[in-house]
């Protein structure tokens, strides 16, 4: 267990020890959630560049824009 300090931006260092362990590297992508007040991050062993570019292509095959697709997951992501 290791204590990290949060940046005037909010961001936080993983402990080497940690990235090394669950093999983190640099340019990866991390599911971040809570649980009650506890912050959980989970690595993503998915290619999250390669399924935002299938998005896109099946976004633009049915003609919606890239500012519809941004309006539709600020009104999931904020209900706005």
């Amino acid at each position: 267990m290791e204590v990290v300090k949060v940046s005037s931006k909010g961001q936080i260092v993983i402990p080497k020890s940690l990235r090394e362990k669950l093999g983190i590297k640099e340019g990866e992508y991390l599911l971040i959630f809570s649980r009650g007040d506890v912050i959980v991050m989970k690595k993503l062993n998915i290619d999250v560049e390669e399924i935002l570019k299938e998005g896109e292509e099946a976004a633009k095959s049915l003609g919606v824009s890239e500012e519809d697709v941004a309006k539709a997951v600020r009104e999931v992501r904020y209900g706005k």
